[in-house]
């Protein structure tokens, strides 16, 4: 039995350019969401500082979420520094227990 993953990324905002960037982290998680193995994919932005953006993912497997990550819409989130709509894009996996 696969044993199910999470992966999150972190974005923090440019100046002034947070509406922006929450449209493209839309746009770029509408596309993911459809992937084989992808139960959940989605958008949140944090309460205490409008700036900053989470985006996490459950897959069924290892395999799948490991899968997505050679999709090439998955650049779409390290286009976000080089169209300078966010300062910094951090990556994160881990197994759900």
């Amino acid at each position: 039995m696969s044993r199910q993953v999470t992966n999150t990324v972190q974005v923090q905002a440019a100046a002034g350019r947070s509406e922006e960037l929450g449209r493209q982290l839309q746009q770029i998680v509408d596309t993911l969401r459809a992937l084989p193995g992808c139960d959940a994919y989605m958008v949140d932005r944090c309460p205490e500082d409008s700036d900053r953006w989470s985006v996490s993912a459950r897959w069924q497997s290892e395999a799948a979420m490991q899968a997505h990550f050679n999709c090439p819409e998955v650049q779409g989130f390290i286009s976000l520094i080089d169209n300078r709509l966010a300062r910094s894009v951090d990556f994160n996996s881990f197994p759900v227990v």
